[in-house]
């Protein structure tokens, strides 16, 4: 998942003890006042927007608070990060719906049906991670993979989506590792794999291990039968 984090709002007291802040920055406590709201307003900024309210309320989760420094140019520049509906947009693909909320909370941790190219491409990916660089897998590509899944999917599902695939990498992951030391109990990541071990693994063979469950994907048996 994409780290949305942003600090570039937060700045630090300078000065005394009392403190004192750039030209223009004014606390984050300040916000609601008719001074402030007049300054956004002036900068364009529709304070009763929905856009507005998502930056704020993530400028609050982030941890933005009461005592820390913002400006106006800083909330303008995180508004266009969200769309009129205040959606966060992913900034490389204009794709909604993958931002965790207070609302979404912990309920797009569920299974659900996700395209078959998709689990596909990361078999592969996993596949090539052992079989190329012992399982030392550097991350190159998977972002891609989770990315051409969203797109294939509705806005409300994307989080489940990524949710259900990740359950896949590791399921795939853990059937290649219970293979390798089916062979070299000793094996640990990094250490060369005996060869051939992995050629005849399919995802169809690994998933036929599987058991689903609402929220996660388990082994059903250690042991893959080639």
């Amino acid at each position: 998942m994409t780290n949305i984090t942003n600090f570039g709002y937060h700045v630090q007291k300078m000065g005394g003890g009392t403190g004192s802040a750039l030209p223009g920055m004014f606390q984050f406590s300040q916000l609601n006042s008719s001074s402030i709201q007049a300054r956004l307003k002036a900068a364009g900024i529709d304070t009763g927007s929905r856009q507005y309210k998502a930056v704020i309320r993530q400028m609050a989760k982030d941890g933005c608070t009461g005592s820390m420094f913002t400006c106006v140019q800083a909330i303008k520049n995180l508004m266009k990060n969200y769309n009129a509906r205040g959606e966060w947009v992913e900034p490389t693909t204009g794709l909604t719906g993958l931002l965790v909320t207070d609302e979404t909370g912990d309920s797009y941790k569920r299974m659900i049906d996700i395209p078959e190219n998709s689990k596909e491409k990361m078999f592969e990916y996993v596949k090539n991670n052992y079989i190329e660089k012992n399982g030392m897998a550097d991350g190159a590509g998977k972002t891609e993979i989770y990315m051409d899944m969203y797109k294939q999917m509705d806005k409300d599902d994307r989080l489940a989506a990524g949710w259900t695939l990740g359950e896949y990498r590791k399921a795939y992951s853990q059937a290649f590792v219970s293979a390798i030391k089916e062979v070299d109990p000793a094996w640990t990541y990094g250490k060369a794999i005996p060869s051939g071990v992995l050629e005849d693994i399919t995802r169809e063979l690994v998933e036929d291990n599987l058991k689903k469950t609402d929220s996660s994907l388990a082994r059903a048996s250690l042991n893959i039968q080639i």
